[in-house]
């Protein structure tokens, strides 16, 4: 008995060593083959990534994919788990039956050679809709537009972006740029919420407070700055990823004090204002201009609100180009302008002209004048003395004279003025940058109906009319360096040709002050024609 008690325990070890041995020789195969599918799987992930790269720029990834490479990613995890697990149990000696070896790797074969078989897509990704799909009401999306609508959700995108700030002048369309944009964000998945509130109360903490906790369905248990700042801090954090959008920020704001926490990825903030100042007195990690609209986009914008067409008699096309150029390429301020002139007479498209030259203005005098000339002599004076009697003029203090390119900022600075002086003195003409402002200043002068005095200071008018002596010579070194640009010679020559034959004052020897005196007394006559209304400076 004794014996056939041991035939039966040797007869059942002996089955489990074969059974294991045979689980052993499959766990060899079954590991050779995940390692095969993985490595398949690792060039489809790269694949797919690669693909969604080249596509996000255009198009939105289908949801499927997403799952895809989300599903590869848990897998990919759950398989170094498993690795990891599998090397501590044989570096501490616990022994693990090949049985439940072969389990957890075949289980992972069928994971890996699923993902496999379903990385080829029906559908990979679907176009975009253009920015006025996510929009509310009327909106146009201009050029400019466009290029601020990329930046942003560049920036967005961006995990070294928390703060972002977009700025432009009022009525320039930063509200409706920034709603549309919130929403595409959602519709791409880049937030799963967008909270909007504005912020131009002075700035009104609270009244945020209660905007962005409407938004949550949150209520405040206690009613101080600080609890309340707590609640809506707590409740943003629960959150995975949430756009929150301060509109028109003119002042700085301590988003900590409002409850918003912008330290990471889950939680960003896009702030609109009016100028690039309050973006870097926000800490924004990214300032976005919006630009005006071209010339052609703010004619077509001014003629679709106000009625005309080409068909208008030329008296009132006349008058609507230039409403529509000193409306500034704000889409706000042509849409208000036409549509208050729709059906009107030309007698009110005249007097709306005049209203928006007056109003558009931010200086009564731009001063051009050679720097090294008379900076520090009769120009200095002259700058003195004209603001001491209350005049806003605009100097160039800086003296940037080096280049051939004018700056942004003086050419609008011409156009912001009612009255430009040009100190014509011997070596004017040798500056490119002075010729680019000679020309911008005759332009306002047709389109805007700008005043222009030249003061030619120490110089003949007949030299600068037909640029002989200092002005002949001054053109041939153009000619010589900038032969290739015959467009811009031949605007330098016009333009000077054009400003010699204007009204001007000559001055060549006696006192500088009795001169200055004579120009303050001339300006203070036409006082009323350089009134400039009390405006926001954005």
């Amino acid at each position: 008995m004794a014996n056939q008690s041991s035939i039966s325990s040797l007869t059942a070890l002996s089955g489990t060593f074969i059974r294991e041995g045979i689980y052993l020789f499959q766990v060899g195969k079954i590991i050779e083959n995940v390692i095969k599918e993985k490595v398949k799987l690792i060039s489809n992930h790269e694949l797919v990534l690669k693909k969604v790269e080249e596509k996000t720029k255009t198009e939105k990834v289908n949801d499927v994919v997403m799952e895809w490479l989300n599903d590869v990613d848990k897998v990919m995890e759950e398989e170094e788990k498993m690795e990891i697990e599998m090397e501590i149990l044989e570096i501490l000696c616990t022994s693990i039956d090949s049985e439940r070896r072969y389990r957890f790797y075949n289980e992972m074969l069928k994971k890996i050679k699923t993902l496999n078989t379903n990385c080829e897509f029906e559908s990979f990704s679907s176009p975009i809709p253009g920015l006025e799909y996510f929009s509310f009401g009327n909106f146009v999306c201009f050029e400019s537009t466009k290029v601020a609508s990329d930046q942003l959700l560049e920036a967005l995108q961006d995990s070294n972006c928390y703060i972002i700030g977009l700025y432009g002048k009022k009525g320039s369309g930063k509200t409706k740029l920034v709603k549309a944009v919130g929403e595409k964000a959602k519709y791409l998945k880049i937030f799963d919420a967008v909270l909007l509130a504005n912020a131009s109360q002075n700035p009104n903490v609270r009244a945020i407070q209660d905007k962005v906790a409407e938004s949550l369905n949150l209520k405040f248990d206690r009613n101080t700055e600080a609890a309340r700042a707590r609640t809506i801090s707590s409740a943003l954090q629960s959150k995975d990823r949430i756009l929150v959008i301060l509109n028109d920020v003119r002042a700085k704001l301590e988003l900590e004090d409002i409850g918003i926490p912008c330290n990471g990825n889950r939680c960003k903030v896009l702030l609109t204002t009016r100028r690039q100042r309050e973006c870097a007195l926000m800490d924004c990690q990214r300032e976005i201009p919006l630009g005006p609209l071209s010339k052609g986009e703010a004619w077509t914008l001014l003629k679709k609100h106000s009625g005309i067409d080409d068909e208008s008699s030329s008296d009132i096309l006349n008058i609507a180009h230039q409403v529509a150029y000193e409306c500034e390429g704000l889409p706000g301020t042509i849409k208000e302008v036409g549509a208050s002139l729709k059906s009107k007479p030309i007698e009110e498209w005249k007097e709306s002209l005049d209203s928006l030259r007056h109003s558009m203005a931010r200086y009564h005098i731009f001063l051009s004048f050679r720097g090294e000339d008379t900076r520090y002599s009769f120009t200095g004076s002259l700058y003195r003395a004209l603001c001491q009697v209350g005049f806003k003029i605009f100097m160039d203090e800086r003296g940037l004279e080096g280049g051939d390119q004018i700056s942004l900022s003086l050419l609008n600075a011409i156009e912001a003025s009612r009255l430009s002086i040009i100190v014509l003195s011997e070596n004017f003409a040798y500056s490119p940058w002075c010729l680019d402002e000679l020309v911008k200043i005759i332009e306002c002068m047709k389109m805007k109906n700008q005043l222009v005095w030249p003061i030619f200071y120490k110089v003949d008018p007949s030299d600068v009319r037909n640029q002989k002596n200092s002005y002949g010579k001054a053109m041939i070194e153009h000619e010589n360096k900038f032969g290739n640009d015959y467009e811009k010679i031949k605007k330098w020559k016009s333009a000077l040709f054009q400003v010699a034959n204007l009204s001007g004052l000559c001055y060549t020897s006696g006192y500088e002050y009795d001169f200055i005196q004579m120009i303050l007394e001339k300006a203070n006559n036409i006082k009323t024609r350089l009134y400039i209304q009390s405006m926001d400076m954005d």
